[in-house]
């Protein structure tokens, strides 16, 4: 009984210091007394020097500083990671394709001006691919933060993968079918229409969906889907609620917390 509760008290300890957080989240699993090796997916979003002292945290949350990025980057190359294309993931769980050993996947979401000018070169010094998912209503638009037309054919020419993040960014779950429609497959074809590719994956605004969601997107004609927070349990029968994890300002892309400190 006193072995219980000491058990008890430990696991009450290691959750309340971060080390038991469903959002620690490892790139292995353990699975049937055998390691399996989960490909984890590491999301980014802004990129660069705070434009603000009065930021807030949870904009902080959402921008990793230059070092910092180049700090991850050395941590997944001196550790044997290899990164692969968002799609290329997808392909392999629905066709049963080899990725390379310690596979994961960079990516860059909103389509982010600063992605272009802090991350582009940092991926390239390490000759890593990344995808970056796109919101088309914001290519061109509110004033220069996101990278334009040109950014994005540029990052074509070098072989990035470019996806959907939908059109506007709405909550996917809160929208009636025509409007669901317009985001999923509006923002597929002006991608196709303006960089000459084919789209194949999307990554839900917010992380929010649901079934409902999942089979429009099917429908669209996205062969996988990126959700959001969870342990990585990926595999075919969620191709269309892939987990995910924001990765924050730390040296090791795969520790995270809600909020990161002040870097």
């Amino acid at each position: 009984m006193k072995h219980i509760f000491l058990k008890l008290i430990l696991t009450v300890i290691i959750f309340f210091l971060g080390i038991g957080n469903v959002f620690a989240i490892s790139p292995v699993k353990i699975s049937s007394g055998e390691t399996k090796y989960q490909v984890p997916i590491l999301v980014y979003h802004s990129f660069g020097p705070s434009l603000s002292q009065k930021e807030s945290k949870t904009k902080m949350h959402y921008r990793v500083t230059e070092k910092m990025f180049e700090e991850q980057m050395k941590y997944l190359s001196s550790n044997g990671y290899h990164p692969v294309s968002f799609s290329s993931y997808v392909n392999s769980l629905k066709n049963n394709t080899k990725l390379p050993e310690k596979a994961v996947v960079l990516a860059f979401d909103d389509g982010w001006k600063t992605q272009y000018q802090y991350a582009l070169p940092l991926l390239e010094k390490y000759k890593f691919t990344a995808t970056f998912f796109i919101i088309t209503d914001y290519v061109n638009n509110n004033y220069k933060a996101y990278m334009s037309w040109d950014d994005l054919k540029d990052l074509v020419v070098h072989d990035f993968d470019i996806e959907s993040h939908t059109k506007t960014h709405s909550i996917l779950s809160r929208l009636d079918a025509k409007q669901l429609a317009d985001e999923l497959t509006g923002s597929k074809k002006i991608l196709e229409d303006k960089l000459g590719i084919k789209i194949t994956t999307l990554a839900y605004p917010n992380y929010i969906q649901n079934k409902t969601v999942r089979e429009a997107v099917k429908l669209a004609g996205y062969l996988g889907a990126r959700a959001g927070w969870g342990r990585f349990k990926n595999s075919i029968d969620h191709i269309y609620e892939l987990t995910s994890q924001e990765v924050v300002n730390n040296p090791n892309p795969f520790s995270t917390k809600r909020l990161p400190d002040l870097p």
